[in-house]
């Protein structure tokens, strides 16, 4: 059996907090769904997706793992407690807390993960971005949350951008570039590919969540970036994109960002 593997985000890594971006090894779902499955969403047998989600949390050392169901908007819950009786805190986007041994779980299996974390306050947060996300403006919905609940300043917030689907392999029709325009003007080949015949082009979800967060006031040397691609990296992420172009669109795993405060 495959281990376990997390990953971390370079210099995120600081005493009194615990974060990891899972993999899709270690775990003991089957079919689409190996290994390690942490959506209840797609079909995948609950009891091993109950499985995979404690060895997760017993990985990072028995902390409590927080959910949400997402939607893609820009909805963010403050949770100073474990749900009763649930892994969701609801449904939405992003989830802040100030309480030690939660860890609030961002899914994904080509959207980008997010987490934050205010040293100053002892405060984190884990946004789920995917295209619409961003647009929704999630991640300024969840620094102004934090600054709402805690006193959060941004400049005070280290941030780290987890694995999610490359520019390369995520084309776009020209009604979401033109959204993205509005967002962030006129679109530079950091955030999108060159035009294709119809207009579409390829668009960097990830660099758009960091330029978001940037422009709420985040320092530029404070965001870590792991760039890797849940697409193209098969053996180690799941994909919903892969999954669409494979024949079974309703039927994939998912992996998760996770925070938690020691």
């Amino acid at each position: 059996m495959a281990r376990l593997e997390l990953l971390t985000a370079p210099g995120f890594d600081v005493k009194g907090l615990t974060h990891a971006f899972t993999t899709r090894t270690g775990g003991v779902s089957e079919g689409p769904y190996a290994s390690l499955n942490l959506s209840w969403s797609r079909g995948d047998d609950k009891a091993r997706v109950a499985e995979n989600r404690a060895r997760v949390a017993h990985a990072l050392g028995g902390v409590e793992l927080v959910f949400l169901n997402q939607v893609h908007g820009a909805a963010v819950h403050r949770v100073e407690r474990k749900p009763d009786g649930a892994w969701s805190a609801g449904e939405g986007d992003a989830l802040i807390t100030s309480t030690p041994g939660l860890a609030l779980c961002a899914q994904t299996a080509d959207c980008t993960p997010v987490l934050l974390h205010d040293r100053e306050h002892r405060a984190i947060a884990a946004i789920h971005a995917g295209w619409r996300g961003v647009i929704a403006r999630v991640i300024p919905a969840a620094l102004a949350a934090m600054t709402a609940a805690y006193g959060t300043r941004p400049g005070a917030v280290r941030a780290a951008i987890g694995p999610a689907v490359s520019k390369s392999n995520y084309r776009v029709g020209p009604e979401v570039l033109a959204q993205y325009e509005a967002e962030f003007g006129a679109l530079d080949d950091g955030l999108a590919g060159p035009r294709d015949a119809e207009g579409g082009a390829g668009l960097d979800v990830a660099e758009a969540c960091a330029r978001q967060l940037l422009s709420a006031g985040v320092a530029q040397q404070a965001i870590a970036r792991l760039p890797l691609c849940t697409f193209a990296d098969e053996a180690r992420f799941f994909s919903c994109r892969r999954a669409a172009r494979d024949g079974h669109p309703r039927a994939f795993g998912g992996q998760c960002g996770i925070i938690a405060l020691n």
